[in-house]
């Protein structure tokens, strides 16, 4: 950790807190895009009931899992 610290010019913990922020705020703003689409789809009944709740369960468990990688 000394070396990543006289070569880079800070300690490595900010570093991964950034990562963690970036990463989690990316898969949040994926998870809202996918419920806001597939709501539309549902609206317009181009998507059904069926598709509609695997697409809002597939998006909670992919938010859970990277949320658990990055933190």
């Amino acid at each position: 950790m000394e070396a990543f610290a006289a070569g880079a010019g800070f300690d490595a913990p900010p570093l991964g807190t950034l990562i963690a922020g970036v990463g989690c705020t990316v898969v949040l703003l994926w998870a809202c895009w996918s419920a806001i689409s597939s709501y539309r789809g549902y609206a317009k009944g181009r998507v059904s009931g069926d598709d509609f709740g695997f697409a809002a369960l597939r998006a909670v468990f992919l938010v859970v899992v990277m949320f658990w990688v990055f933190l």
